[in-house]
């Protein structure tokens, strides 16, 4: 009874103290003293924001926005000319109803009021615009309508719309008013017009919708922050138009010269805040940007264009780059990347650039009506690949999204919540790897000169124009006195002064992006990042310590992950020294490092060229994409519309189809592809193991792929036991040299082996495969059948997919003069030593093959014709067959014994005497199976998914099947080798893999073999992160996990007494310590 009557008394006195507010906001309104009402207001609006209104606060954030909320009484600022309506009954109802409005929201949204009346009325009230009204000069007629159809015995309307406008006219001061019009929704237009500061918005307007309103506001709180100092009007005036939004003509913008000369020595302040918060650089070189206008179909745009450009031309003005944007979006309309027009000027950063070869590339092929052909492949198919790393479903979501058609809508949301947490590190490594690849070698910088000679580190942005740009970030740096992490501003000491040499690494390596050998990141270790908070973070501005910051930084790991790689600030305080053969021939050689083809063409290696490189007509894998795929590519994307993607359920269905890069650009033919589920791989006793990662059983490397675990075949020993008949081979089968070929094309060192990995008796028969004369009988079978008119030619393949049965080792030609040359285009190289262009040249000229691919002439001297034994353990008629096949020579003569797996058991092969090394930096490689090493950079094995394979054989229908096989993978692997100086070898292991080294050529120096090292690793690192660049290959997306194979100084059959020394010095130098905890600035 007590507490009853105590609530009772405490609502009397609530309502008396509301009661008594009301009538004393009704006298200020009758205040002549304008400045004084202002005050009152705001003392007023914070009591009430403090008290009673908190409640009410809740309840609309828990109403939502599009609820219509309960409006307050909130009589404020005078000088607002009142609509002519006798509201006083309202008022009064309103003084006895105070309690229970103040437990709702006052939403001033003209739309609330138009809700409590019907008819013209409500057509009327709907039709005012806000924003419109809040200039003036259209504020009678809006208002007159509003008398003329709704009836003045409306009180509760007219009372709506009086605080309406009353609040229009309270924030009218504001400088955010002038962006109102940029709003897209009226509910947020309307929203804005009534607002006195930003963040009154934010419940009503997204940024993820409203991304160029929140541009603008920012701009002016920065126009406020800058102009607020000046000392005189004239250069008040001067720098508000700096800031000043461009209207539709795009004139509107202030003149930087302008600012110098108005403000001067005397508002020194003014301007360096100006420099601080735009970019006043001009562009080098405008008459080069003026081809950029005839991308475009627009009249108007192509005039705003020309207009602009010419305008600075002629002149001879130094405008700045954003105030050049600023005019031509006015313009041309929102920018998008797909369209031509932007493209040519567009880039993440906003700034003016010509892409390479722009002024060749194609105008977009136009359909029948004229419109422009839509992408079938969406924004950049390559970057929605790496949609499936994503961790949350909402990253996954707003990623499809983006890269799909949605790019300008969600691309601010997608960088905040995902790009820029810790979390999603590898898909912002993904979509990086697109745009940017890591490639090897870093040279010529003016600023960033401690980067230079560094011809074996990997980069992604290592160029003039991100050295220059690095300059800039450093004088921002230390002109602004704070960073932004993830959103977050970090106020740093005078950069000058507190540890210099460090804040110039860091925004180098920001701008030049190194790669980690080992997963391809760039972030920077988090010992750097808290010795370097920890000296030059401002104590006095910054709340939170230095381990705070960067533990957030950190990427989370479970007890069972390995850190993330990172890379150690302490590697570029200092120079280094130009390395070993720099300065010679045998220096490094990355033809297509230098970028030498156009936009629309791909840059493939030809080692034996006089070039080095050969520019292919390409395709865009998108709108916006930067990956070019060569003429005739098969690439497997995801698709544009996948309803039952999953991406809200707990297992992503990954659905693709196949395209080939055809005429013109055009990516056609698509063809869709088995879906399958992202599933989990679970082992007998209930452990399991994410889609895509890879674990060991024992001494066997296994994979996981959509539920599909694929391990190596090697026979593992029992810890501390000794057995005297280990053979280390799979199902520990003898290690007789006894060969059989299987059905698949490929030769097995024993019928046990061949029994161990799966086949049949009936799936193999005794021999070698290319002992076996293809075109006289088919391998279990009769001789070939060629149709008339045609003749068969060997052609030797190892069929990976178990759907490509039988597996062909042999084609038809078509020798007729009509259509000679017009199928099989691929160059063979005769017992002559000749190169014919087609296999039909070689048939009509009746000579006999010796090895698909052009004649190596490097390689024909001597005892070419010798028979050799390659590390795959067939025989080869002579060292350039074995290396068209991209297998390396392990010994000269037939191959006679069987390699062992392991590399503790002593010596094998004991019948062989291997070659001595080419090179005295050799790093010795046995590959398994094999019984000499080889002097290889690095080596790495490879595990595939065959139901991968049988996936993209059931989309190919049969055709081009050849892309399939292990030839095909080779060769696009080696496609992703830049370095001309390194040959790839490689071949398919009685492990249940793909054992693949980089080699290099010749006799090697130092350099050389460390940067083979290095190239071997980079793709590596692509397999196992699941890299577009190999995701989107038909052929390579197959391969789901690689291990790097680290050298070994055992169980080589011969090695040369200086051999070991040289081989102790190799694994020397092979032993890196990568530790450390990444953390990206």
């Amino acid at each position: 009874m007590r507490a009853t009557c105590l609530l009772y008394a405490m609502a009397l006195v609530t309502l008396s103290v509301s009661v008594s507010a009301l009538k004393l906001e009704q006298q200020k309104e009758l205040s002549p003293n304008g400045r004084d009402s202002h005050t009152d207001l705001h003392t007023r609006r914070r009591n009430k924001l403090s008290g009673a209104s908190t409640g009410s606060r809740r309840t609309q954030l828990r109403r939502g926005k599009n609820q219509p909320g309960t409006t307050s009484e909130e009589d404020e600022e005078e000088g607002y000319d009142w609509i002519d309506v006798d509201t006083s009954a309202a008022d009064d109802s309103l003084q006895l109803a105070a309690e229970p409005n103040a437990a709702s929201s006052a939403t001033r949204d003209i739309f609330t009021c138009c809700n409590q009346v019907f008819g013209s009325c409500r057509t009327a009230c709907e039709n005012l615009s806000l924003v419109q009204l809040d200039y003036g000069n259209g504020r009678e007629e809006p208002r007159a309508e509003l008398r003329k159809y709704c009836q003045l015995h409306q009180l509760e309307f007219w009372s709506c719309v009086n605080r309406t406008l009353e609040a229009v006219d309270r924030g009218k001061s504001w400088s955010g008013r002038r962006c109102c019009q940029l709003a897209v929704l009226p509910k947020c237009k309307n929203s804005c017009a009534t607002a006195a500061a930003s963040q009154e918005v934010t419940e009503v307007c997204r940024r993820s919708d409203e991304q160029v309103l929140y541009d603008c506001f920012e701009h002016q709180e920065a126009a406020d922050s800058c102009c607020g100092q000046a000392r005189t009007s004239e250069c008040l005036q001067a720098c508000r138009e700096i800031f000043e939004p461009p209207n539709e003509t795009g004139t509107s913008n202030g003149d930087g010269k302008l600012v110098d000369e108005t403000c001067g020595e005397r508002n020194a302040d003014v301007l360096q805040c100006i420099h601080n918060h735009t970019d006043m650089t001009p562009p080098l070189d405008v008459e080069k940007y003026l081809p950029c206008c005839e991308y475009s179909r627009e009249e108007k745009c192509h005039h705003t264009c020309t207009k602009v450009l010419q305008a600075s031309k002629l002149h001879q003005q130094k405008e700045r780059s954003d105030v050049i944007f600023a005019r031509l979006e006015a313009g041309c309309g929102m920018p998008l990347p797909h369209l031509p027009f932007w493209q040519c000027f567009l880039t993440a950063t906003r700034k003016l650039y010509v892409p390479a070869g722009a002024h060749s590339q194609r105008r977009p092929e136009l359909a029948s009506n004229g419109a422009e052909e839509p992408n079938k492949l969406g924004i950049d198919a390559a970057k929605r690949q790496c949609c499936e790393q994503a961790n949350s479903h909402k990253c996954r979501r707003l990623c499809t999204q983006i890269f799909t058609n949605d790019w300008w809508e969600t691309r601010v949301s997608f960088d905040s919540e995902c790009l820029e947490q810790p979390a999603e590190l590898d898909l912002r490594r993904c979509i990086e790897s697109v745009d940017a690849p890591c490639e090897l070698g870093c040279q010529g910088l003016s600023f960033c000169t401690n980067f230079n000679n560094r011809p074996t580190q990997l980069f992604r942005s290592c160029s003039s124009a991100h050295d220059a740009a690095a300059r800039e970030d450093l004088l921002m740096l230390q002109q602004r006195g704070f960073i932004r992490v993830l959103g977050q501003q970090l106020f740093i000491k005078n950069t000058t002064r507190c540890a210099p040499d460090k804040w110039q690494a860091l925004v180098c390596a920001l701008q030049l992006q190194p790669c980690t050998r080992v997963g391809l990141y760039n972030g920077i270790c988090r010992e750097d990042c808290t010795e370097l908070l920890d000296e030059c973070l401002d104590w006095t501005r910054q709340p939170q310590r230095p381990q705070a910051i960067c533990d957030r930084l950190q990427p989370p790991t479970t007890e069972d992950e390995e850190p993330t790689p990172c890379l150690s600030l302490r590697a570029y305080l200092k120079g280094m020294e130009p390395a070993e053969g720099a300065g010679t021939e045998l220096a490094v050689n990355s033809p297509c490092a230098s970028k030498p083809c156009n936009a629309s063409e791909a840059c493939v290696l030809q080692r034996n060229g006089r070039q080095g490189y050969s520019c292919i007509p390409g395709c865009s894998l998108g709108q916006a994409s930067a990956l070019i795929v060569p003429f005739g590519a098969y690439v497997r994307v995801g698709k544009t519309r996948n309803p039952n993607g999953g991406l809200a359920s707990a297992q992503l269905s990954a659905e693709h189809v196949v395209c080939r890069c055809g005429l013109r650009g055009n990516v056609d033919q698509c063809q869709p592809l088995p879906s399958y589920i992202h599933s989990n791989c679970v082992l007998p006793g209930g452990r399991s193991f994410s889609h895509g990662s890879s674990f060991h059983l024992e001494c066997n490397l296994c994979s996981c792929f959509a539920g599909e675990i694929t391990c190596t075949k090697q026979q593992c020993r029992l810890p501390g036991y000794v057995d005297a008949g280990y053979t280390s081979l799979p199902c520990n089968c003898p290690a007789h040299y006894v060969p059989v070929c299987g059905v698949n094309g490929n030769t097995y060192p024993s019928a046990c082996v061949a029994k161990c990995l799966g086949l049949m008796e009936k799936s193999f028969v005794y021999g070698a495969c290319n002992a076996r004369n293809a075109c006289q009988g088919a391998t279990g079978g009769g001789p070939p059948s060629c149709p008339s008119g045609t003749q068969c030619l060997e052609r030797r393949q190892i069929c990976l997919s178990s759907m490509q049965r039988p597996c062909p080792q042999y084609i038809c030609v078509n020798v007729s003069s009509s259509s000679c040359g017009t199928q099989h285009t691929e160059e063979l190289c005769d017992t002559e030593g000749k190169t014919h262009p087609n296999a039909c040249s070689l048939l009509q000229t009746n000579s006999q093959l010796a090895y698909w691919g052009a004649c190596r002439p490097e390689h024909d001297t001597g005892n070419e014709l010798n028979p050799v034994c390659g590390i795959n353990g067939v025989t080869y008629c002579s060292r350039s067959a074995a290396l068209s096949e991209f297998v390396h020579v392990d010994y000269v003569g037939r191959c006679r014994e069987v390699g062992l797996l392991v590399s503790d058991m002593g010596r094998r092969c004991r019948t062989v005497q291997c070659p001595s090394p080419v090179s005295k930096h050799c790093h010795h490689i046995v590959p398994p199976g094999a019984c000499c090493p080889i002097c290889g950079g690095a080596a790495f094995r490879i595990i595939y998914s065959r139901k991968q394979l049988d996936r993209a054989y059931y989309a190919l229908r049969g055709q081009q099947s050849s892309l399939l096989t292990l030839r095909g993978i080779l060769q696009e692997l080696d496609h992703l080798v830049q370095v001309s100086d390194c040959q790839l070898t490689g071949f398919l292991t009685m492990e249940v893999g793909i054992f693949v080294a980089l080699v290099p050529r010749g006799r090697p120096t130092l350099l050389q073999l460390q940067v083979c090292e290095a190239e071997a690793e980079k793709i590596s690192s692509l397999i196992s992160s699941q890299s577009p660049r190999i995701t989107t290959n038909l052929a390579l997306s197959s391969l789901t996990v690689s291990h790097m194979l680290e050298p070994t100084m055992n169980g080589a059959a011969f090695v040369s007494p200086h051999g070991f020394a040289i081989l102790a010095i190799g694994l020397l130098s092979l032993m890196h310590l990568r530790i450390g905890r990444n953390v990206d600035i």
